[in-house]
């Protein structure tokens, strides 16, 4: 549980709001402390490890386009899609390192976006959670697979019911950022394997709480390399964490690659 109180102004009016239509403003310096570039150095790692060598990926629900940024500095050109507009506006401001491009357009991740066929397919931080049914999960599957080249990888992640329960069943922060304050409450429904998190925005500048509901889907591991199966992959490893070694639902967070048959 984490708790940190701040003096929360009072606000009269309360407007509720889609995921990230407020917090996409914020999303960095409330993100800050995630380490985008750790993790595209261990999604290089990856792909080496697996055989291959890349120089195009794309990068599904990338937010505010951080990851997809640093995998320039690996040497990919990249393009990131998301299906927040604000997001992906902020996202639109970086540019690509070591004069590799960096494009970003909106798009569900249960959608084709138009882009060419990729060598590489990434869907992380806790993304594929966000998707609360099995035929969304198998949507992007298959979106994955007619984007795949033949000898492509698909990377993907999931956030667990071991991370959901030690970490966040009863977890609240609140926090000042540059230009507002924030409270995060977060519950998990162990019955539903239901994460709900809550996040009242106060801007400063705005006599209003912007107040938006965010809700995962805490999915089985092994349910979710069924459905992936069953779209036409095989799956190669399941990671624990940032390691090499086997993942499972002990871990707080996998990592799963598989490439098309």
């Amino acid at each position: 549980m984490g708790r940190h109180h701040l003096q929360i102004p009072a606000r009269a009016e309360r407007i509720d709001v889609e995921p990230y239509a407020c917090l996409a403003r914020y999303y960095d310096e409330v993100m800050d402390h995630v380490d985008y570039k750790g993790w595209a150095n261990f999604v290089s790692r990856v792909v080496k490890r697996h055989g291959r060598k890349f120089s195009r990926g794309i990068d599904f629900a990338c937010g505010t386009g951080m990851l997809a940024r640093h995998m320039t500095g690996h040497g990919y050109d990249m393009v990131g899609v998301d299906g927040s507009v604000q997001m992906i506006e902020k996202a639109r401001k970086l540019k690509g390192k070591r004069g590799h491009s960096l494009e970003f357009q909106v798009c569900d991740l249960r959608e084709l976006p138009m882009v060419p066929r990729q060598q590489l397919v990434l869907c992380l931080y806790d993304s594929l959670n966000y998707i609360m049914d099995e035929e969304g999960v198998a949507d992007f599957f298959r979106v994955a697979h007619s984007l795949l080249e033949q000898d492509g990888l698909l990377i993907i992640d999931l956030s667990t019911d071991a991370n959901s329960r030690f970490h966040f069943s009863d977890y609240v922060i609140e926090e000042q950022v540059e230009g507002a304050s924030y409270r995060r409450v977060s519950r998990y429904d162990t019955n539903r394997r239901i994460q709900h998190n809550v996040f009242n925005i106060y801007p400063d500048d705005e006599e209003v709480v912007y107040v938006e509901h965010h809700k995962q889907k805490i999915w089985e591991v092994a349910a979710v390399i069924d459905i992936m199966m069953g779209e036409g992959f095989r799956v190669d490893a399941v990671y624990h964490e940032m390691t090499f070694r086997r993942g499972d639902e002990e871990s707080d967070r996998v990592h799963i690659v598989a490439e098309p048959v």
